[in-house]
């Protein structure tokens, strides 16, 4: 025999039922007139019962008592039913690992992750904790404020995509050195370490930092500057030269960068300190005006840096160790795009095999 399906009442079903009562129905009519058991009805009339309140006067229209009756409200049935069915489900994954749900909460609050990226972080590290989630239902519980002091707050990214505008953007000028449509394919596919991307992160004053993204590590290397010019950049250059020596040309091959006048000096960019002649240490590519998804990795970074400097603020108040804390946070953030490696164990990866 096959199994009886069960159905909750509808919201119509519940006004049928409040007209019928009013007309003082039998329950069995009721449950013919909505097509239900006439123990639904009762079950219905019971999760709707409240007590309705009257006055009653005497001659002179004083208040001589209340006379109270018992009625059904369709509202009441539906809110009570709604919690009931809130209360349903399949019980809690997490149960009572409090470790797992402790190094959530610490890792997300307290060190700014994602939790995607934790969970990824845990699997690959083989963290033995006795619980595994996926990420959907590690999102879900965020929201149902299942964790003490995770909420939504937390999460930087969520609810926060941008409908996209296509626009058609011709550039006036062409670029002050080689174009972005110049540079090599094998450039495109992140196939080959030693390709960045270069930006400035600016505030309210003349300090700001030049940001520089490896394509393929995501490295993040971050510096201040006194101002926004291009000697500045070129200065910046100078010292990542000099710290790396010989192996600067194979760590840095090119260098993306936009059309902003601190970077109007591509020659002195290009051109290296050593030796007599200034043989060129790099390739600077220009990317196409108002295409900032052309330094889509540093652009992607650069917001990450607003998470610990936000837009507004001044940079000359941040010290050159606060911007290295800055550097080494992003650095050591696992990616899922990585494998939930970081950026770091891959460029010092890198840097071995160079070496």
């Amino acid at each position: 025999m096959p199994r009886k399906k069960f159905h909750n009442l509808t919201w119509t079903q519940r006004l049928q039922i409040e007209a019928a009562v009013k007309l003082k129905t039998p329950v069995k009519k009721i449950a013919e007139l909505i097509g239900v058991h006439q123990s639904t009805v009762y079950r219905e009339l019971k999760r709707g019962r409240y007590v309705h309140r009257k006055k009653r006067y005497d001659f002179y229209g004083d208040v001589k008592g209340y006379r109270e009756t018992e009625r059904y409200s369709p509202d009441i049935a539906q809110q009570n039913a709604e919690l009931n069915a809130s209360s349903k489900g399949a019980p809690l994954k997490i149960g009572k690992d409090f470790a797992f749900a402790e190094y959530i909460e610490k890792q997300i609050v307290d060190e700014g992750m994602s939790p995607d990226v934790v969970l990824g972080y845990i699997r690959r590290n083989h963290l033995p904790f006795e619980t595994s989630i996926c990420r959907t239902t590690l999102y879900s519980y965020i929201e149902k404020g299942v964790f003490s002091r995770l909420s939504l707050t937390h999460l930087k990214e969520k609810g926060q995509k941008k409908k996209r505008k296509n626009r058609e953007l011709h550039a006036a000028k062409p670029p002050r050195g080689t174009s972005i449509e110049q540079r090599p394919s094998e450039i495109w596919s992140r196939n080959i370490f030693g390709h960045w991307e270069m930006d400035c992160v600016c505030g309210p004053t003349r300090e700001v930092l030049l940001v520089l993204t490896e394509r393929q590590t995501r490295r993040e290397i971050i510096m201040k500057m006194p101002d926004q010019c291009a000697a500045s950049v070129v200065q910046c250059l100078n010292v990542l030269e000099r710290k790396y020596g010989k192996l600067f040309r194979k760590i840095f091959r090119s260098i993306t960068v936009d059309n902003g006048s601190e970077f109007s000096d591509y020659a002195g960019m290009e051109r290296s300190v050593f030796g007599r002649g200034r043989a060129k240490r790099t390739t600077v590519y220009y990317c196409h005006p108002y295409r900032s998804c052309e330094r889509g990795s540093n652009e992607r970074m650069n917001r990450e840096i607003r998470r610990k400097i936000p837009k507004g603020s001044d940079i000359g108040k941040f010290s050159d160790e606060d911007v290295r804390q800055v550097e080494a946070w992003l650095n050591g953030y696992p990616r899922r795009i990585l494998g939930y490696a970081s950026s770091e164990e891959l460029f010092q990866e890198r840097l071995a095999e160079l070496a």
